[in-house]
């Protein structure tokens, strides 16, 4: 840790003197160097755009343009700085969007849907035109009524002709589906008190 001072110079300033001052004041202005002007609190003697680390909360700053005050760049205790990466973060509080326009949300076929899902994801499926999202009992629609038609029609419930896939009835819920295949080792269990229409 070192911060220059006033000695033999004020700051980074080397003033004349004998060899002795000259290389006193140059090892400490090479020593703040080293160090990024490590030090506890903000240092006493700042130019616009001038690091520091604060031992005492171990935050990265910089000086601003005005050359009155810091600006906190992030926390050197913390792999990033604690910031999210591209490449994908987790985050342990609440996330806010503050902003009128859209949020992009993961999209791809129903084949690129996470090998290993886990509840809460969502993602819309661009091979079934929906978003959906996932639970314990497997990934389904969200929104919508669930009908379609031409224009602002909606009409029309469509559902997929094959059962591919083993499925089990929501609990406390009814279903209703309209003639499928079922397929060769497929199960559909229809929970106890549920009913299920085929039509």
């Amino acid at each position: 840790m070192a911060r220059t001072d006033t000695t033999g110079g004020n700051g980074y300033v080397i003033d004349n003197g004998t060899g002795s001052q000259v290389r006193t004041k140059l090892n400490q202005i090479t020593a703040a160097i080293n160090s990024l002007n490590s030090g506890s609190g903000n240092p006493s003697i700042n130019t616009a755009f001038q690091p520091h680390i604060d031992t005492s909360t171990n935050l990265l700053r910089i000086r601003n343009a005005a050359n009155n005050d810091y600006i906190t760049l992030g926390n050197v205790s913390i792999e990033n700085f604690g910031y999210a990466t591209l490449s994908g973060s987790i985050f342990t509080g609440k996330v806010t969007h503050n902003y009128t326009n859209s949020l992009n949300i993961p999209v791809g076929n129903t084949s690129q849907r996470d090998s290993s899902p886990a509840v809460g994801m969502l993602r819309y499926n661009n091979q079934l035109n929906q978003f959906e999202g996932y639970k314990s009992i497997g990934w389904g629609e969200i929104g919508g009524s669930g009908t379609v038609g031409g224009g602002t029609d909606q009409i029309f419930v469509e559902t997929d002709q094959n059962m591919t896939t083993n499925y089990e009835l929501t609990a406390n819920k009814n279903a209703m589906t309209i003639s499928p295949v079922i397929n060769s080792g497929v199960t559909l269990t229809v929970p106890s008190g549920a009913i299920l229409v085929i039509l």
